[in-house]
């Protein structure tokens, strides 16, 4: 019989060579995608949206605008989650604003009672609500009002129309004519907005003042039943408006937490990548923005627990007031991010590599919308390409930033950025409606979002900045035209000084982006370098419209004179043509609003827009021009008077000019110093 001890030996051997690599195979750290998809799985994003989409200040319909107990409960919580998480330094961050606790809103006519909701900024009434006659005023312009007669002390029902105007205008024009309070209701002929089901309630920032009456939201099932009842009840349609919101004004104390955490960078030089989402809500959103928010938090944990060491600190920033946070303004969403951009965080500026803004996520179906800083768009054109697998929707990716959401402020202080959403026309339909909830969310595909994101972040962390100068230079250089400018007014000299700054400056960025990979090898030097012309370039070229979008400083101050110069033109005609003209005056500044409501609303809100508003907010940093008033030269135009007419738009583009000159040399100025950065680098 042979011995066994050989083969006991080798099975012996076998089990200690198992018992020390089996524990280190166990051990061994998951990648980045696959400790989200054990989030996932585990369902910890889920856990978060059920938590958040709880909360509300409106036990049915939700509500968690800034400062409110709703969203300052959300702050807590992600405060807790950064320091369970691990980030450094995390920490709740005070910003000013005005809380708006709103609790409940209706309105009872007829022996029934509509379930209403209303928008950001906008009074309540007292408890017992406000019991008048009932008017319907179509739109609420001045036509409207003209239509119907004296409102004083009335409710006055006006049909939204946000294709044309905000809710402020109407409610303004209510407030003039002595209206006690403002009933909206959708129409099918205004399809954006709130139309995906006839009850839908809306929301939404209201552009709003104190002192104008309580307005309220009902649905357009309600609101035609409210018509029939006008039509048919006549001077005896009585109605009672009631809207409970508490209300602490920033001067009164009021305010809201940002929520800010690092994950700290190898390499201590200051610079960083940060990452947002914002915290408030309309209704119980499921995607807008309580799916970003979520998203970011499971970003943070997995990239912690699966031991992502980056080179520079990633911050993770949660604001609050982005739907809305002052009521007296109009630029009064974004607050937040603003208050962080501008007074808590300035020192970031030039620092910044770039702000990946996370938006409404995720919507089934809805492509991954990128809407960046030009010179972001070639990396994320060819991120998309590299990471097909990770869009099954498809991507777009569009240019300038976005001013509707925090990425917005933080550009005009002098950083790349990139607003990340996912949205489609269906999904508009249901945007800041009573529809839009966490049934919407598409969990996959969040966690496809956010492996994406992660790979944006090391785009911007590791190597050279993949910035495009060229990009940024083309976009500029098709938005300067010396012949259009010289042929509107400008002076010859500055017109000139500009178009070969761009020039130059073109010149500078191509030699930079066909030499930018030969430079690796330097990447310190040439980033510091790049992020101060960054500095420069955002915070100095991004300016806003009226209507909101983001332009050149120069753009609105063209547009305007020519649309003078174009209506001076027609009336000084041997036979002044007045259509053109007034057609032209129609398309400058807000002219628009001018010509559909009163005068006195006009003026009030071209005060906003004033750059010495006293709440101006973030769009102080948007070099806007004094707010331009053409209005009595409009009229009197319909009325045939032309000498005054053109004595007084004389006098309004001469000074427009002399502005439109001076803007023209600041840009001149800054380029030619940012061409300057460059050539330094060769």
């Amino acid at each position: 019989m042979k011995s066994k001890r050989p083969i006991l030996l080798m099975m012996l051997a076998v089990l200690l060579v198992a018992m020390v690599v089996l524990p280190a195979t166990a051990q061994a750290k998951l990648t980045f995608d696959q400790t989200l998809d054990k989030l996932f799985t585990d369902h910890y994003p889920q856990n978060l949206e059920a938590y958040f989409t709880s909360l509300g200040t409106n036990p049915d319909l939700g509500f968690r605008w800034a400062g409110t107990s709703a969203e300052r409960a959300v702050s807590a919580r992600v405060l807790k989650e950064y320091k369970t998480t691990g980030l450094v330094g995390a920490k709740l961050e005070k910003a000013p604003c005005d809380v708006f606790e709103f609790k409940s809103a209706s309105l009872s006519f007829n022996n029934q009672t509509a379930v209403a909701s209303t928008f950001g900024g906008v009074p309540g009434t007292p408890l017992e609500g406000i019991t008048s006659e009932l008017v319907y005023v179509g739109g609420g312009t001045a036509a409207d009002y003209a239509t119907v007669g004296d409102v004083t002390g009335r409710l006055v029902l006006v049909d939204k129309m946000m294709t044309s105007w905000w809710f402020n205008m109407p409610a303004f024009e209510a407030w003039h004519r002595g209206a006690a309070g403002v009933v909206v209701t959708a129409i099918a002929d205004d399809p954006k907005y709130y139309s995906f089901s006839d009850d839908a309630l809306g929301s939404f920032d209201g552009y709003y003042d104190t002192q104008a009456p309580p307005m309220v939201y009902i649905s357009k099932t309600n609101g035609d039943a409210l018509k029939q009842f006008i039509a048919s009840a006549g001077p005896n349609a009585e109605a009672t408006l009631k809207l409970d919101v508490g209300v602490t004004m920033a001067e009164d104390s009021g305010f809201g937490y940002n929520v800010i955490g690092v994950i700290p960078g190898s390499v201590q030089d200051g610079a960083m990548v940060v990452m947002d989402a914002h915290q408030d809500a309309h209704f119980r959103a499921g995607l807008d923005d309580t799916g970003a928010l979520v998203n970011m938090l499971t970003i943070a944990k997995a990239m912690k627990m699966s031991g992502c060491k980056p080179k520079h600190d990633i911050v993770f920033l949660a604001t609050m007031g982005e739907e809305f946070g002052h009521s007296n303004a109009y630029c009064e969403w974004c607050v937040g991010a603003w208050y962080a951009a501008t007074h808590t965080h300035k020192a970031w500026a030039g620092r910044i590599r770039a702000v990946l803004s996370i938006e409404l996520m995720a919507t089934e179906g809805a492509p991954f919308n990128m809407k960046c800083t030009p010179e972001l768009k070639p990396f994320f054109d060819k991120l998309v390409t590299d990471n097909a697998a990770l869009l099954p929707y498809g991507s777009n990716v569009t240019t300038p930033a976005f001013s509707w959401n925090d990425q917005w402020t933080f550009t005009a202080a002098g950083a790349p950025s990139v607003m990340l959403s996912t949205d489609d026309d269906l999904y508009w339909t249901l945007y800041h409606t009573s529809f839009e909830n966490s049934s919407l969310m598409d969990w996959p595909y969040l966690a496809q979002c956010a492996k994406l994101i992660q790979r944006m972040q090391q785009g911007f962390d590791t190597g050279l900045l993949p910035y495009s100068l060229k990009s940024r230079a083309d976009d500029l250089a098709a938005t300067v035209d010396a012949d259009a400018l010289t042929t509107a007014g400008a002076g010859d000299a500055v017109a000139a000084r500009l178009t070969d700054a761009v020039a130059a400056f073109q010149t500078a960025a191509d030699w930079y982006d066909a030499n930018a990979a030969g430079m690796a090898s330097e990447a310190a030097t040439v980033n510091e370098a790049l992020l101060a012309i960054e500095k420069d370039l955002n915070s100095n070229l991004t300016a806003l419209s009226p209507w909101d979008a983001t332009i050149y400083p120069h753009q609105q101050v063209l547009a305007d004179v020519q649309g003078m110069n174009a209506a001076l033109a027609a009336i000084k005609l041997a036979s002044p043509d007045k259509d053109t003209a007034l057609t032209a005056l129609g398309g400058t500044y807000l002219t628009w609003y001018g010509i559909d409501f009163s005068y006195p609303v006009f003026l009030k809100e071209l005060t906003r827009h004033d750059p010495g508003y006293y709440r101006i907010n973030w769009g102080g940093q948007g070099q806007l021009p004094r707010p331009l008033d053409i209005m009595p030269e409009y009229r009197m135009i319909e009325a045939g008077e032309y000498g005054g007419a053109i004595i007084g738009l004389t006098t309004q583009c001469d000074y427009s000019l002399g502005d439109l000159d001076k803007r023209l040399a600041r840009m001149a100025g800054v380029l030619e110093s940012v061409t300057a950065q460059i050539d330094a680098l060769q």
